[in-house]
């Protein structure tokens, strides 16, 4: 109940203004408490989510480097792979060229020992020729051969005037 008197009456609302006072402080101190209870638990899942990303990040680091040393070990074995067939391939290129050469000079050995022995067996029959045929036939024939040499020579340098002429003409027309 309100007092009746005028000090009664401030002395009451102040009172009652006081209990006021400490509930209101006491329902913000609650209050208090529990936002710092939930900051620091917030703070506590921040920390412990900042050492998580870091591991997870030093994780894929890790993961990253790894895969970039593997693929720069296999680059280099594909490397040293490459070299090892190209020097392998170029030794079997030089054995080959090697073979050729070796097969050409054969090749000519052969050529000049068959030159040889046609040219041989030419000396041998004319030899051997020149042995059955008379002397006066041989001259006559050697006679005849070089007068066919001159109609040939002859009938080329005909050829090649009337070749000349007939281009002329044709030029004209």
């Amino acid at each position: 109940m309100a007092p009746s008197s005028p000090a009664g009456l401030c002395s009451y609302i102040t009172l009652s203004a006081n209990s006021r006072l400490k509930q209101i402080e006491k329902e913000y101190t609650q209050k208090l408490a529990k936002s710092s209870q939930i900051i620091a638990g917030l703070q506590t899942n921040i920390s412990f989510l900042k050492e998580e990303s870091s591991q997870q990040r030093l994780a894929a680091e890790r993961q990253l480097q790894d895969v970039v040393q593997k693929f720069e070990d296999e680059k280099k074995q594909l490397i040293r792979d490459n070299d090892r067939a190209i020097k392998a391939l170029q030794d079997e290129l030089e054995k080959h060229s090697d073979q050729v050469r070796c097969l050409e000079k054969k090749l000519q050995h052969k050529e000049l020992e068959s030159q040889e022995q046609i040219t041989y067996i030419r000396q041998e029959y004319e030899t051997k020729l020149k042995g059955l045929m008379p002397a006066s036939l041989r001259q006559e024939l050697e006679d005849t051969i070089s007068s066919l040499k001159s109609q040939v020579n002859f009938l080329q340098k005909r050829a090649s005037i009337l070749q000349e002429e007939l281009m002329t003409y044709q030029c004209r027309r």
